[in-house]
């Protein structure tokens, strides 16, 4: 207690009696008037009244004081003491964050934690500032100390709340200090982090290539090849604390934990390797697709999750995992060229599930990416021609083309021999679509690319058919998608489908060449991304009337195209021994940039140990890059690291910088990071 408090509350009781008493000698001397014999009957009271108040007041005043003032120093010495001894470690602190009092928990939890030192030498997660600027708030923080953990309790007090005088001795400059308690949650957090480790995590594992693998193999070589997969997976997922259970030949479904799923994507899935030692028929090493969800909100969710994952691993073109966790996205592997099957299956299956679907609308828009190319523009032509083989109300959506596809789109139109409404605008797209009407997407599989992306919002019925790779923005909700990052285009897939759609189907030269310059131009006139199944299409088309030499002749250049191609080639710069990097600006106004940066991507990839092209122009407000690659290196990946995405082979993406050496100074730091990870 504070002394010139505890005497000025003394002397105030103490002033009491002598002002009572000065009341009792005005009364006596009214009474003596009134009765003299009266007043001095009550005059010996009141002097005893009087000698006993003044004693107390000027004789005993300092002895009653001292008193009480050792009575409080004992009580505040017994509760500094009891302070000092209780568990929970705590302490006094300036407003800079120094110790000026601690109890014997506190000053024993570290080296550095004495009087007069700085709360910050004990915890350095405590900033000046979050001390300095605490004002009268009470804050909460997790801090670590060795191995054990403290939530830190830090609030600002008056030093008068806290009693004696001892604080007052050691700081005197503000009236405010700081108590900070800790408590010790150690335990809780190794508890809450068992848990974690221990959430379940399910996925799922498909063979990529089995049946081609199998296909001409005996079938009691290819029930070895199978049991020797069934051992891998098995030992890979048993060390993995988890357990797998066979689901078909080729497919399979295991449920682990996440902190073996953690250490299993910290190993890249090794798995991945592991199973391209086995080599099935004609020496093709079988590769796997591994989809995998967790974080969701429940045991379900994560299923759900995992079969998201297995899906854009095998749209991405398999030999690859894809780990859902909540709503993040991660991708492992797939650095190797795409898997591509000459299984004739899945196309028939898709070839009839297609038309099935056709069967149940009456109406059917069809709809390519924003400035479509020959690929875009061929596939909707396709799709055009099966849907109106079945009497379907069908129409091709076009907002925006290329030159050199216009002028393809120029021949349908003046043809007697399609319908004058066989393109629509996006608005009257987006005005004729009804509950009956099905949207076919083609050679993209995000809707924010989409010619009209307003139709997403209708609610309509989804058919994706495309060859890029599944991102985390792709389409999931289609009734029907054929995506084979394998293929060499759109126009393969479709062409592909329609073999197997109606042996009555027939092609007119027009459109077997549109179809046909689709897959030239993704393919590089063939040397591209080609496999046995992209000749099949072509062969296909040629058969119906589509002449490569009429589409060659279509697609051929002016002087000032190739001269502008040829002075940007000879700018490029050749980063980091094979990825070389060029810019493309002040273009003439009547060469497309869009086309433009594709060819030279194109180009520069045909020149000797180039690994990957990259292309950047200026597109509105934003640099649009498109890339190209070969031998092992994946532009989707490098292109997914600037939020863009495509093909393994050809990929792009549009970033903000502010200026084209700063465009090209972003395209650098994503390689360089493709290439740390790709030497771990």
């Amino acid at each position: 207690m504070n002394k010139k408090n505890a005497k000025g509350i003394l002397s105030l009781y103490l002033q009491w009696p002598i002002i009572l008493g000065a009341y009792l000698i005005l009364v006596e001397i009214v009474i003596y008037s009134i009765d003299s014999q009266a007043g001095l009957i009550v005059l010996p009271f009141l002097i005893i009244y009087i000698i006993v108040a003044l004693y107390l007041k000027f004789i005993k005043y300092n002895n009653l004081n001292s008193a009480v003032l050792k009575l409080a120093e004992s009580i505040s010495n017994r509760q500094r003491i009891y302070f000092s001894k209780i568990d929970l470690p705590h302490a006094v602190l300036d407003t800079e964050g120094r110790i000026l009092w601690a109890n014997d928990r506190f000053l024993g939890i570290s080296k550095f934690a004495v009087v007069g030192s700085n709360i910050r030498d004990t915890f350095p997660d405590l900033n000046k500032g979050i001390v300095s600027n605490l004002s009268n708030e009470k804050i909460d923080l997790l801090t670590a100390l060795s191995d054990r953990k403290y939530k830190v309790h830090l609030r600002m007090v008056d030093l008068n709340e806290l009693g004696g005088d001892e604080v007052r001795r050691l700081y005197t400059g503000s009236e405010k200090v700081i108590m900070v308690y800790l408590y010790d949650e150690t335990d809780y957090y190794i508890l809450k982090q068992e848990n974690d480790d221990n959430k379940q995590v399910t996925g799922f594992i498909y063979i990529d290539n089995y049946y081609e693998v199998a296909e001409n193999m005996e079938d009691s070589k290819a029930s070895m090849l199978i049991a020797m997969v069934d051992r891998k997976l098995t030992r890979y997922i048993s060390y993995n604390s988890g357990i797998l259970k066979k689901l078909e030949k080729d497919k399979y479904f295991f449920v682990t934990t996440k902190k073996d799923i953690e250490d299993m994507m910290d190993d890249k899935f090794s798995i991945l390797e592991q199973t391209k030692e086995i080599i099935g028929g004609d020496n093709i090493p079988l590769t796997l697709s591994i989809g995998v969800g967790y974080e969701g909100k429940s045991i379900e969710s994560n299923h759900e999750l995992a079969r998201v994952a297995i899906d854009m691993a095998l749209g991405r073109g398999g030999d690859q995992a894809v780990v859902k966790r909540g709503q993040e996205t991660l991708y492992f592997g797939g650095k190797s060229a795409s898997n591509t099957t000459n299984a004739r299956v899945r196309a028939r299956v898709k070839a009839t599930s297609f038309r099935e679907t056709l069967d149940t609308k009456d109406k059917v828009l069809i709809m390519g990416h924003k400035n479509g190319d020959f690929d875009s523009f061929g596939a909707c032509v396709g799709v055009y021609i099966m849907a109106k083989h079945l009497g379907k109300d069908v129409h091709i959506i076009i907002n925006s083309l290329t030159n050199a596809v216009e002028e393809m789109r120029q021949k349908f139109i003046n043809s007697e021999s399609y319908d004058e409404n066989m393109f629509m605008t996006g608005d009257e797209a987006v005005a004729f679509a009804d509950e009956e009407t099905l949207l076919i997407v083609v050679d993209h599989n995000t809707n924010r690319i989409s010619d009209e992306s307003r139709l997403f919002d209708k609610g309509l019925d989804l058919v994706v058919f495309d060859h890029h790779r599944i991102s985390q923005n792709s389409i999931h909700d289609a009734i029907l998608s054929y995506i084979d990052a394998g293929a060499s285009s759109t126009c393969e897939l479709v062409t592909e489908i329609m073999t197997y759609f109606d042996d009555r189907l027939k092609l007119k030269p027009l459109e077997a060449d549109t179809m046909l310059a689709g897959i030239m131009i993704d393919t590089m006139y063939f040397t591209f991304q080609t496999s046995a199944k992209t000749f099949d299409a072509a062969s296909y088309l040629r058969k119906r009337g589509a002449d490569s030499d009429r589409v060659r002749k279509m697609l051929r250049v002016d002087f000032d195209f190739e001269k502008l191609k040829n002075d940007v080639v000879s700018e490029a710069e050749n980063y980091r021994d094979g990825y070389v990097i060029a810019v493309l600006e002040n273009v003439n106004e009547n060469i497309e940039e869009s086309v433009a940066k594709a060819e030279i991507a194109n180009e520069l990839i045909n020149i000797k140990d180039v690994k990957a092209s990259f292309v950047i122009t200026k597109e509105d407000d934003k640099y649009a890059i498109s890339s190209r690659s070969i031998d092992d290196v994946n532009v989707q990946v490098l292109m997914e690291k600037l939020g863009g995405g495509g093909h393994r082979s050809s990929a792009g993406a549009a970033i903000e910088a502010e200026s084209f050496e700063d465009a090209v100074s972003k395209v650098k730091a994503v390689i360089d990071e493709f290439i740390r990870e790709d030497e771990k």
